[in-house]
């Protein structure tokens, strides 16, 4: 009889190694019963990469025709940004000066009713709106989803062709 065979059938020797090779059906339910309370576990944890956060997201255009962009964002972005500031829950604001154009995005807190901010939003516009110059044509206060933004920006040229032509070949072919 070998040292390991000897030390084996001797009682004196314990440990998990003799355990298993005493009583390998016991071995092998406690490893099922271990594989199967992770399954249970993997199975009861929600795991999402991209989880569905939406948060209220309000928009505020205006439009002044002939405006250089340094004159909308003194004129027109500076007066609005400011009054929307003073909205409560308002987590951020970015905002775009162009030529005729001015952009606002206010984002809301996450918990934020967006039909009350916008409510909200478009009261703070109105208090200002005897600030903003005379020649601003609208200013445009509406809800968007915060995914829901400009992608890619496509410009058209067409030689020679007239607005509505060029509309109908853009709203058909492209």
């Amino acid at each position: 009889m070998s040292s390991i065979q000897k030390r084996l059938g001797d009682e004196k020797v314990g440990g998990l190694p003799a355990l298993g090779i005493r009583r390998p059906v016991l071995v092998v339910v406690l490893n099922l019963l271990i594989a199967l309370a992770g399954i249970a576990a993997i199975r009861g944890v929600e795991v999402r990469e991209l989880p569905d956060v939406d948060r209220p997201v309000v928009g505020v255009n205006a439009v002044l025709p002939g405006a250089s962009p340094e004159t909308m964002d003194a004129e027109v972005t500076r007066i609005l940004e400011g009054a929307v500031a003073r909205v409560s829950g308002v987590q951020s604001i970015r905002s775009s000066s162009e030529e005729n154009n001015s952009r606002i995005r206010v984002e809301f807190s996450p918990d934020a009713d967006l039909d009350v901010a916008a409510s909200d939003v478009r009261e703070a516009v109105a208090q200002v709106q005897r600030q903003l110059p005379d020649d601003v044509e609208e200013v445009n206060v509406q809800k968007s989803e915060s995914d829901a933004e400009t992608v890619v920006d496509v410009a058209v040229l067409g030689n020679g062709l007239r607005e509505e032509e060029l509309t109908r070949i853009i709203e058909t072919d492209i």
